[in-house]
């Protein structure tokens, strides 16, 4: 790596000072982190990416990434790291629908009782208030940075659908969301085929009606920008990656090494990155994951069928199967449909394979979409906890700030709020406080939680 970076790089020269924070990560966390932490007055930070804001670095060949680490097994390991760091996202246009990054309420389980044999049923309790805090803090944000709001954050609300042999089981999780006070509402079969078309098999949903979709790319680079502008952050992105942090007991300061051997001096460090499988503290926590999308065009269904809305407008609520297999909306007048993730993101990624199976099962559930229609595909890398949770807590003057990415992005929201307080700039609010314990760093590694007076 430092043999890759070191001939080009101009970190020694841009990063030479000491920062009060060291933000790590320019995504929808890493950009939100730095506008609250602004907010609660720290001045004299910095954010490195090694890639452009909310997107990422998707411009590595093969070539310029693999040689330089330790081989697999086989040789269709041989290549393991991701060829793309960060969330998948398409530009926009042609090349797909930007504005396609679910802001949803409910945790990433097949079932609640699945969550609530992890976390108890206050748990379940904590992480509904978390994702509609997260979700609405998100929303309200997004109205304030977005250089056009109308059309780069649809509220349009979330339906999780069921074919008919589900229908109990679905009509049980109603139940107890209305007994946790989660907002939704019952859609029978009419309504849902009213929705989906009698040949998508959905006998029923849930609607949540507060759930919304944004343009996440702009919206971290907005965030930065506002940031920016008020003096608050120095942006250092495609920068050369971030290797690792580590606290300096002698001097009680932190550092980030990059890739070209540069250290980045600090007081304190945001760790807010997907691609933190590889640190010590997180080894066997963080799981590298690779996530699909494709975009079909979307077109009105023959005279009488049902279809989803948008043909005309261009957009229309999220939707997700029970179970999360599937998540799909349209979005700028496309059908964006992700899935089909495997757990393996130290492979290489089958963007090809992946997206054929997911433009299939829209073609099944849709008929009526043009199978002779091209398509835009992309492939991305995001990092997952055993119990999907994110991870949130500090390693000395290290805080982390990581996990649940793919289904997490109202969760994730939430956390980033918590980085004043969890850095000792600001008291939590009672539910930042519950947050905090949810998602503490030491339900797997054992350690006491470090309380933000320790520094």
């Amino acid at each position: 790596l430092e043999r890759q970076h070191g001939a080009m790089c101009r970190c020694g020269q841009e990063l030479s000072k000491t920062y009060d924070v060291v933000v790590v990560g320019a995504g929808t966390t890493g950009a939100a982190a730095v506008h609250h932490l602004a907010s609660a007055g720290v001045t004299n930070m910095v954010s490195i990416d090694m890639g452009r804001a909310g997107r990422g670095r998707d411009n590595v060949s093969p070539s310029a990434v693999a040689p330089h680490h330790a081989k697999m097994a086989t040789a269709d390991e041989e290549h393991y790291l991701p060829h793309v760091s960060g969330s998948a996202v398409f530009e926009g246009g042609k090349d797909g629908p930007a504005a396609i990054k679910m802001i949803i309420t409910l945790p990433p389980y097949q079932t609640l009782q699945d969550f609530a044999e992890h976390h108890g049923w206050d748990g379940v309790k904590t992480y509904l208030e978390m994702a509609a805090f997260g979700r609405d803090l998100e929303v309200e944000l997004a109205t304030q940075v977005l250089p056009d709001p109308a059309r780069q954050l649809r509220r349009l609300g979330s339906l999780m659908v069921c074919p008919a042999d589900e229908v109990h089981r679905l009509r049980q999780e109603y139940t107890k969301l209305l007994s946790l006070g989660c907002q939704c509402s019952w859609w029978d079969q009419a309504e849902v085929e009213a929705v989906q078309g009698a040949a998508a098999g959905f006998a029923a949903g849930i609607f949540f009606p507060s759930d919304a979709v944004v343009d996440s790319s702009t919206y971290a680079a907005s965030l930065l920008k506002a940031a920016a502008d008020k003096g608050a952050v120095t942006l250092h992105h495609n920068s050369c990656p971030a290797i690792a942090a580590q606290t300096s007991t002698s001097s009680n300061t932190a550092s980030v090494t990059l890739a070209c051997g540069h250290s980045v001096q600090a007081n304190q460090v945001v760790m807010a990155t997907g691609g933190l499988f590889l640190d010590r503290h997180l080894a066997g926590i963080l799981t590298p994951c690779f996530s699909y999308l494709a975009a079909l065009p979307h077109r009105a269904p023959p005279p009488g069928q049902h279809g989803m809305p948008g043909a005309h407008h261009g957009n229309s609520p999220n939707f997700f199967t029970f179970g999360f297999s599937h998540d799909w909306c349209v979005s700028d007048g496309q059908v964006r449909v992700s899935g089909e993730d495997h757990f393996s993101g130290l492979k290489p990624p089958r963007t090809r394979e992946r997206c054929y199976r997911l433009a299939e099962w829209c073609y099944d559930k849709y008929p009526y979409l043009d199978r002779d229609a091209g398509y835009p595909t992309r492939h991305g890398i995001y990092s997952e906890t055993p119990d999907h949770l994110p991870l949130a807590g500090l390693r000395g003057r290290v805080l982390y700030l990581v996990g649940d990415n793919a289904w997490g992005q109202a969760s994730m929201s939430a956390v980033a709020s918590l980085a004043p307080g969890l850095l000792g700039r600001t008291e939590f609010s009672p539910l930042q406080a519950k947050i905090a314990a949810l998602c503490a760093m030491s339900r797997f590694t054992g350690k006491g939680f470090e309380h933000n007076s320790k520094l």
